[in-house]
C-alpha cells in the first residue's frame, strides 16, 4: 500500500518538474562514468560522488521550480 502512494507522488512530481528527468539522466551517466573510472583504477570518493549527485538533482528541481515560477509570472502579466 505504501509503495503505491509513493509511486503516485513520484509520478506527479516527475510531470510537474520539467528538468527532473534530464537531471536523473545526468546522474545515471555520472554513475556509469564513475564505475568505468573505478574499473581503470581511478577512485572517486563517496562524498564527492554524493555531492555531484545531490547537486545535479537539486539543480534539476531548482531549475524546474524557477521555470514554472517564471511561466506563472509571465501569464499573470499578460492578463
Amino acid at each position: 500500500m505504501g509503495l503505491r502512494s509513493l509511486y503516485t507522488i513520484l509520478s506527479k512530481a516527475a510531470t510537474d518538474l520539467k528538468y527532473l528527468e534530464p537531471a536523473v539522466a545526468l546522474v545515471l551517466g555520472f554513475i556509469g562514468c564513475k564505475m568505468i573510472a573505478e574499473y581503470f583504477g581511478y577512485v572517486i570518493p563517496t562524498n564527492v560522488a554524493l555531492l555531484v549527485v545531490g547537486s545535479l538533482l537539486g539543480t534539476g528541481v531548482g531549475a524546474s521550480v524557477y521555470d514554472k515560477q517564471q511561466r506563472l509570472n509571465t501569464n499573470e502579466e499578460k492578463t
